[in-house]
């Protein structure tokens, strides 16, 4: 068997595994309710996810379309963009996705180098577009938040009540002095 034909005739439990895998990722209590909940209301990081990896698999492995993957990724990077992941750990699906290949490639014993070297190529693209939309999300947030601390609405945000701006009024003088 080559491993293109792998990652068509074992799609489904490939999916499967690689979604579990990637929600794995966060704290216990999130990864079972995001493993468990299927409404898109209730749970919609693990929707995210599960869609998102389906049509990425799809665009890599099937229509073999990588160039149209960022549509698919952007919902579920900048949901993790602003989550506590370390960068490394935000884009790491594609590692994963790796991971998870290469066990069903012992599994099934298969031995294909060029096969492999193809599907890697894939997941090396996969990793660095997510790299990038993680990049320019995390800018936008740096930019929101300086915008809000120029403009003086970090005061509401940060601190909570207004009758706290007498407290900081201080405070916040010497953040916009420090930006």
């Amino acid at each position: 068997m080559l491993v293109a034909e792998l990652l068509i005739d074992r799609k489904g439990e490939i999916l499967d595994s690689w979604v579990d895998q990637v929600l794995a990722t966060y704290p216990a209590d999130g990864s079972r309710i995001f493993k468990k909940e299927k409404d898109r209301f209730a749970n919609p990081v693990g929707v995210a996810v599960k869609s998102s990896l389906w049509s990425v698999y799809a665009l890599l492995f099937e229509k073999n379309e990588p160039e149209k993957i960022v549509e698919s990724l952007e919902h579920m990077v900048q949901i993790r963009a602003v989550q506590t992941f370390n960068p490394s750990e935000a884009v790491s699906m594609a590692y994963i996705l790796k991971r998870v290949i290469k066990d069903f490639c012992r599994k099934d014993k298969v031995d294909d180098h060029d096969g492999w070297l193809a599907f890697e190529e894939k997941a090396d693209i996969l990793a660095y577009t997510m790299f990038d939309l993680y990049s320019a999300c995390r800018e936008r947030l740096y930019q929101t938040r300086i915008a809000e601390i120029k403009s003086g609405n970090s005061i509401t945000t940060d601190r909570g009540c207004p009758s706290k701006l007498m407290d900081t009024n201080a405070a916040r003088k010497a953040e916009i002095k420090a930006l």
